[in-house]
């Protein structure tokens, strides 16, 4: 694969002080996404989520102490220009902005372009030479795409645009998630795609849901290189694994097959990812890692409103 590609790095800042060696052991080259938004989150209990929220913009600024000499590009996702935890978000990435500690800010559920100028104001874009990737991950974020990336262009904030496909499915009540080999799922990928070749702009990936599928990953790529040649594009990983960071070429093409709509199946796997979920969730975590899956607390509750909507039927 002689296309470059990045592989975007997604890592939990709850236990910071643990990620120091981890973050040395990752290549030079691969950027990293240090995450204040989704890891971060406990959907059974706000209090808990006040404090993980609180102990990972610490960990933001132990990092910026720590890793001054790193030279990953390192990038942040921060808590929607909603949430009642973006001013703080906000007052961190300044403080670790004048050390020049990160190169850009993955900002979520944008659904116009007033929230990347906001941004851009708050932390003078321009001035520190902060890369913005907004993340799509609705119906209203698509539909405004287009205007969003038009109405960028004199300001050239946007460096990528990055697609939520776990927030996307749950706003839509989607269930179940398609996956990277249906047909479905590459249906909404192109939209946004289309839009990043047109405005010659990179496409993220959302991350990729399976821990131990290699070779699908890789067909994944293949897939994109061959069917939108002209795309600059990066991946994303939330488990930490160098098999996904050293590309290959993948043995086999991408086979899509359309999603099914077995009810019987539907069932089974709602229960199955609700049970999982559970049992392998971390307290100071929002997600559930299994051998086989990464189960984000967007598929639970997906599951859990599929199951509540049509076992009353």
């Amino acid at each position: 694969m002689k296309k470059k590609i990045n592989i975007y790095q997604y890592l939990s800042l709850v236990r910071y002080r643990g990620l120091l060696k981890l973050i040395n052991n990752i290549n030079d080259k691969t950027p990293i996404i240090l995450d204040l938004e989704d890891s971060s989150k406990d959907i059974f209990n706000n209090k808990n989520t006040i404090k993980l929220k609180k102990n990972c913009r610490q960990g933001i600024i132990f990092l910026s102490k720590k890793l001054s000499t790193k030279k990953n590009s390192i990038y942040v996702r921060i808590n929607s220009i909603k949430s009642k935890y973006f001013d703080e978000d906000i007052k961190c990435l300044k403080q670790v902005i004048k050390k020049k500690f990160i190169n850009g800010i993955f900002i979520p559920k944008v659904t116009d372009y007033k929230i990347i100028e906001k941004i851009s104001k708050l932390i003078n874009v321009k001035n520190n030479n902060i890369k913005l990737i907004p993340m799509i991950e609705s119906d209203k974020g698509i539909k405004n795409l287009e205007s969003i990336m038009e109405d960028d262009v004199k300001n050239n904030f946007i460096f990528a645009i990055h697609y939520g496909h776990f927030d996307y499915c749950l706003s839509k009540k989607t269930w179940p998630f398609p996956e990277p080999y249906h047909i479905e799922y590459w249906n909404i990928c192109e939209l946004i795609i289309k839009l990043c070749i047109k405005y010659k702009k990179q496409f993220i990936q959302t991350p990729f849901p399976f821990i131990n599928k290699p070779e699908l990953f890789y067909g994944c790529i293949k897939y994109m290189k061959s069917r939108f040649s002209n795309l600059k594009f990066g991946m994303t990983v939330v488990n930490y694994n160098q098999s996904y960071i050293n590309i290959k070429e993948p043995k086999k093409n991408l086979k899509l097959k359309k999603q099914g709509n077995n009810t019987r199946f539907k069932f089974l796997l709602a229960k199955k990812v609700c049970k999982n979920y559970i049992k392998n969730k971390n307290s100071k975590k929002s997600f559930s890692l299994t051998d086989k899956w990464f189960i984000p607390p967007h598929q639970y509750l997906a599951a859990k409103l599929f199951l509540h909507k049509n076992e009353k039927n």
